[in-house]
């Protein structure tokens, strides 16, 4: 294969971020991008925000920054476009909302040969006209979509009209440290739980997508003993926060609950975690339960679009009947109740996880869809 353009005969990748500073999306393509680099390929990035320069000092590949000064700043489209020109990039790779609309378009505009964009919420469907309109465009000038799960995909190929050799399924995948257990007592002096306590964990973003309201609402739901030994465990910040504090003084749940604010220490948190309750409405590939898969800790989810392909339809996890409380707090009853059972669904969950879920098997599919977008170039 004859790629030229670089100088130095490899397939130069642009990936495209908002910041670096993110927890779920941020964070996996950072992973990725510092092991992409091969004897083929030339990992670059771009963010629409600035990077805190001891972060950008930090990371081993090339950064550069359109510089949005805020959300009112439209010209930062001008200075993107120019970055991508001077990179002179085979493939721009975009992510998250911005990178769906902003990024695209300015991949288009740069007149880049090849465009990719991973769908991290394959089944959120709001959009509004100008958003729709947009993807019609925009998905004619993408060589291929990715999203994590097959069911995601087809789903994905029906709602946007996608032919499905332009949806492409990968997996995330994370770098796996040796399976061993944290220091339980002082997670749990961390998270302010007691003796006796049966700590639930919630960890995201305090917003719509992940309906953190459900889990108080169920918490409210258990029958009294179940009730008196929970205690929800939030690790995350966001809008809603007020919203869900209010709740929990209304619901009368609030000695019950606990508000850790933005955390990065959630995989030592979580050697003190009796289990990780998700209550999204949608998901891509949660980081959160890969994480709880590798600490061991069992898992109860609702039964968001690729939960089952995740969760092994219940062999990895527990899952809801749906998105009430009395069914969420049913899924928290059959989860206390069961010890034998908890632990060897965990048990089962991280094994699979270091089957199937380690980071090379991410990074070896994307560089092969690189190069395969790569030889159409040139054939």
């Amino acid at each position: 294969m004859n790629v030229t353009g670089n100088g130095n005969g490899k397939i130069r990748v642009l990936h495209m971020l908002p910041s670096v500073q993110g927890y779920g999306a941020e964070r996996q393509i950072i992973e990725l991008l510092k092991a992409l680099e091969s004897e083929k390929v030339e990992p670059v990035l771009a963010t629409i925000y600035d990077p805190p320069p001891e972060i950008r000092s930090a990371l081993p590949f090339r950064i550069v920054s359109a510089s949005r000064k805020g959300r009112r700043d439209v010209t930062f489209i001008i200075r993107l476009i120019r970055a991508i020109r001077e990179i002179h990039p085979h493939v721009v790779h975009t992510h998250t909302h911005v990178g769906k609309y902003w990024g695209r378009l300015a991949g288009v505009a740069a007149r880049v040969p090849r465009i990719v964009h991973t769908e991290h919420n394959p089944c959120d469907t709001r959009r509004n006209a100008v958003e729709r309109v947009a993807d019609f465009l925009l998905h004619r000038a993408t060589s291929r979509v990715i999203t994590f799960f097959a069911e995601q995909g087809e789903l994905l190929s029906a709602n946007e009209g996608l032919p499905s050799g332009k949806v492409v399924v990968i997996p995330n995948g994370l770098q796996l440290p040796d399976a061993r257990s944290g220091d339980r007592a002082a997670a749990r002096r961390a998270m302010g739980l007691r003796d006796g306590d049966f700590g639930i964990m919630l960890i995201g973003r305090m917003e719509f997508q992940k309906n953190q309201i459900l889990a108080l609402r169920a918490l409210a739901a258990l029958p009294q003993p179940e009730r008196k030994a929970c205690v929800l465990v939030f690790a995350g910040s966001g809008r809603d926060e007020e919203t869900l504090r209010g709740l929990s003084h209304a619901l009368d749940v609030e000695e019950n609950v606990r508000f850790l604010g933005f955390r990065n220490d959630v995989p030592a948190l979580l050697a003190g975690t009796d289990l990780v309750l998700m209550t999204s409405w949608f998901e891509g590939m949660p980081l959160a339960l890969i994480e709880a898969m590798i600490a061991g800790v069992p898992i109860l989810s609702t039964p968001w679009i690729g939960s089952g392909d995740m969760l092994g339809n219940g062999r990895f996890g527990f899952l809801t009947a749906g998105y009430e409380p009395e069914a969420v707090a049913a899924g928290i009853v059959d989860a206390v109740n069961h010890p034998a059972v908890r632990r060897e669904m965990a048990n089962r969950a991280q094994r699979h996880v270091y089957e199937h879920y380690g980071i090379s098997r991410m990074i070896d599919a994307h560089r092969r869809l690189y190069l395969e977008l790569c030889e159409e170039l040139v054939s």
